[in-house]
């Protein structure tokens, strides 16, 4: 009978074990997301408050390639998407772009992020704050290799 109950609870165990998904917190601060870079792992939610005055959306052509996009409403507090693809997910506050407000969500180990040229490919098509998504990209680019080597 112990050796019964002992056998379903390490089933039980090992099927939470498998099944865990972390969630991270992005903050919208003023005209900045924190942290500007969020690493996460396939099935990871990201939760988004602060957003008074914010929107999150991806930026056409800089998610994985089976990803799918969000564009949350303004003002919407707890946004929650959830990551499923490996790769980078390059993401504005659509009104606060030029003002640095662009983040990145790199999902999974791969380094660089297996979408790393179709980002940078899809860099020349943005128009409004071309700028400032150069510089998330390269600093998402350092954060890698950072963590890399560490």
């Amino acid at each position: 009978m112990k050796m019964g109950r002992f056998f379903v609870i390490i089933v039980c165990i090992s099927f939470i074990g498998s099944t865990y998904a972390a969630e991270h917190v992005v903050k919208g601060v003023v005209t900045k997301w924190r942290p500007m870079i969020t690493f996460a792992e396939p099935g990871d939610t990201v939760r988004f408050i602060g957003m008074i005055g914010h929107n999150t959306v991806v930026i056409p052509g800089m998610i994985p390639e089976n990803a799918v996009g969000w564009d949350s409403k303004y003002g919407e507090e707890n946004f929650t998407v959830t990551v499923t693809e490996e790769g980078a997910y390059i993401f504005k506050c659509t009104p606060h772009i030029t003002t640095g407000m662009v983040g990145a969500i790199v999902v999974g180990n791969a380094q660089p992020p297996q979408n790393l040229s179709l980002i940078e490919g899809s860099l020349a098509k943005v128009t409004i704050g071309k700028r400032m998504v150069a510089r998330t990209i390269k600093k998402m680019k350092s954060a890698v290799l950072a963590r890399s080597v560490n």
